[in-house]
C-alpha cells in the first residue's frame, strides 16, 4: 500500500479503503474483468434478500389497507375519520423514527441492524391482532411506523456498494418492483382470509401470518446478509478486490462508520439538489399514501362487493411491476433520469381527471391502475439519491430526509378523504390532480441543477487526486470529478 494512502486519518476511511490497507493491496484502476459468474454470485445473494425484505415492509405497511375488507373497521365505528388517522399515524411515527433509524444505520453493523428492526416490525404486525380499539390500533400503527423506517434508506445504501450507477438502476427497480408483487399477494390474502371463519376474525388472522411470516425472514436476513462487500464471507478475497474495482466508478465509496457533522451541513446547506428532491418527493408520494390506505375502499364505491375489491388490488400490483421495471430499465439505457420522471408522472394525471369526471366504473378502474403506475418514480428517486450523492454519512441523511418527505406525502394522502364527502371524495381528487402536475416542473428543475454542475465541473477539467479517492468519504461537492446523473 502506497505511503500516502496509510496516512489518512481514519474517521476519512471508507471500509473498502481500510480492506485495502489490511490486504496491502491496490486496485487496478479498471483492469480487472467483472466475471459474470460474479455478477450472478452477488444478485442471487443480495438481491435476493432485497427483494424479500421490501416485499414484506410493502405487505405489512399496507396491511391495513387490506384489512379494510375484513372486518377491522367494525372496531372503529365511533371515530369517522379513525381509519384515515391509522394511515397517517403511521407516517407519522415513520418520519419521528427516521432521523434516528438513520444514525444508526451508519454507526451500527448494516444488515445485523436492518435485520432486527424486520423482527421487531414482524412482532409488531402479529400484536395487530390483539388490538379491537381504536387506542390500540392507534398504539400499534405508531410501533410499526418506527421500526419500519429503517428499511427503504438501508436498501438504498447497500444497493450502491455492489453495482455501477447503471447497474443499480436496474436492480433498485426490481427490488422496488416487488412493491408491485406484494399488492398482488396482498390482493389474493385478502380475498382468501375473506373465506376463513374461525373463533378469531379474518383480520386478526390475516395479521398474524404476516407478522409470522415476516419474524422468520428477518432471522434468515440476519444469518445471509453481510454488512457491506468486504465483510462478505460469500465472496473470496480476490473478489471483493474485483467488486470494489468495479464499483470504483461510482466515486460514492462503499461504507464509514464515523459520523460527520459537516457532511449534514453540506447537505441541508451547500447541496442545490437537497430541497427541490425533498419537495418533490414529498408532491409526487401524496398519491402513494392516499391510495395505499384508500384503494380497496374507492372499489367498494364503484359497486364492487369486498370479495371483488380484495381482487382488484391484483392489476394494481402489475401496473406498479411494470411502471417501475419499464422506467428504471429505460433510464438504464439512455440515462435520461428527468425525462422518463416526468413522463411516468402523465399517466397519473389523466387517470386522476377520469376518476373525477366519468362516472363509468370500468374506466374508474383503469384510471386507479394508470395511477399506481405513476407511483412507481419513486424507483427513480431511490436511484437518483444512490447515483447522485457521496459520502457515507451524507448518503444516509440523504435518504433520511427521501423517507421523511415520502412520509409527509403519505400521510397528507390519507387525509384528503374526508368522511363527509363519500364517496365521490371530489375535493381529495381534485387535490391529486394538482400535485401529479406539479411534479413535472419540479422533476425538470432537479435534472436542470444536475446538467448546469456537470457543465460547470466540465469546464474545469479532470483534477488530480489522492490514489484511491473513491474511498476516502468525499462527498460529491467535494470530489471535483464527480459527475451527477440526470
Amino acid at each position: 500500500m502506497r505511503s500516502e494512502e496509510t496516512t489518512l486519518a481514519e474517521k476519512d476511511r471508507d471500509e473498502a479503503f481500510d480492506f485495502l490497507k489490511k490486504t496491502e493491496q491496490v486496485l487496478h484502476g479498471g483492469s480487472v474483468p467483472y466475471p459474470k459468474a460474479l455478477a450472478r454470485k452477488i444478485d442471487m445473494r443480495i438481491m435476493t434478500v432485497m427483494c424479500g425484505s421490501y416485499f414484506l415492509q410493502f405487505i405489512d405497511k399496507n396491511s391495513l389497507n387490506l384489512a379494510a375488507v375484513l372486518g377491522i373497521k367494525a372496531h372503529l365505528e365511533d371515530h369517522p375519520n379513525g381509519f384515515a388517522n391509522l394511515g397517517t399515524i403511521f407516517y407519522a411515527s415513520y418520519i419521528f423514527a427516521e432521523p434516528f433509524a438513520s444514525y444508526l444505520l451508519q454507526v451500527l453493523p448494516t444488515s445485523k441492524f436492518l435485520s432486527a428492526c424486520i423482527i421487531a416490525w414482524g412482532c409488531v404486525v402479529a400484536c395487530h391482532a390483539a388490538c379491537k380499539t381504536y387506542a390500540s390500533l392507534m398504539v400499534i400503527r405508531t410501533l410499526l411506523g418506527i421500526f419500519e423506517a429503517a428499511l427503504s434508506p438501508g436498501l438504498i445504501v447497500i444497493s450502491s456498494m455492489y453495482w455501477t450507477k447503471e447497474e443499480n438502476m436496474k436492480r433498485t427497480g426490481i427490488w422496488v418492483s416487488f412493491a408491485g408483487l406484494s399488492t398482488i399477494v396482498g390482493g389474493l390474502l385478502s380475498f382468501a382470509f375473506q373465506h376463513v371463519h374461525a373463533s378469531l376474525e379474518s383480520w386478526q388472522i390475516f395479521f398474524l401470518v404476516l407478522g409470522c411470516v415476516t419474524i422468520v425472514f428477518g432471522i434468515y436476513m440476519y444469518m445471509v446478509l453481510p454488512n457491506n462487500p468486504t465483510s462478505a464471507s460469500f465472496l473470496t478475497e480476490e473478489e471483493k478486490m474485483i467488486v470494489l474495482e468495479h464499483i470504483r466508478v461510482n466515486q460514492t465509496g462503499t461504507e464509514n462508520k464515523t459520523f460527520k457533522k459537516k457532511q449534514i451541513m453540506e447537505l441541508l446547506f451547500r447541496d442545490k439538489h437537497t430541497w427541490p428532491l425533498f419537495f418533490l418527493t414529498i408532491i409526487s408520494m401524496i398519491s402513494t399514501g392516499a391510495l395505499g390506505t384508500w384503494s380497496v375502499t374507492i372499489y367498494k364505491t364503484f359497486g364492487f362487493s369486498s370479495k371483488v375489491s380484495s381482487l382488484l388490488q391484483m392489476p394494481v400490483g402489475a401496473a406498479m411491476i411494470i411502471a417501475i421495471l419499464g422506467g428504471t430499465y429505460t433510464c438504464s439505457k439512455i440515462g435520461k433520469r428527468t425525462i422518463v420522471f416526468m413522463i411516468m408522472c402523465l399517466p397519473g394525471i389523466a387517470g386522476y381527471v377520469i376518476l373525477l369526471e366519468n362516472p363509468n366504473r370500468i374506466a374508474n378502474l383503469i384510471s386507479i391502475y394508470m395511477i399506481m403506475g405513476s407511483t412507481g418514480v419513486i424507483a427513480l428517486l431511490y436511484s437518483w439519491n444512490s447515483a447522485n450523492t457521496a459520502g457515507h454519512t451524507k448518503k444516509i441523511a440523504r435518504n433520511a430526509m427521501t423517507m421523511i418527505a415520502f412520509s409527509i406525502g403519505s400521510l397528507i394522502g390519507p387525509q384528503l378523504f374526508r368522511a363527509d364527502e363519500a364517496p365521490e371524495y371530489r375535493t381529495a381528487k381534485a387535490v391529486l390532480i394538482a400535485t401529479s402536475v406539479v411534479s413535472v416542473p419540479l422533476a425538470g428543475l432537479v435534472g436542470y441543477i444536475s446538467k448546469k454542475e456537470n457543465e460547470r465541473r466540465d469546464k474545469m477539467g479532470p483534477v488530480t487526486l489522492p490514489p484511491n479517492y473513491e474511498f476516502r468519504d468525499l462527498t460529491d461537492i467535494e470530489n471535483p470529478n464527480f459527475r451527477y446523473a440526470y
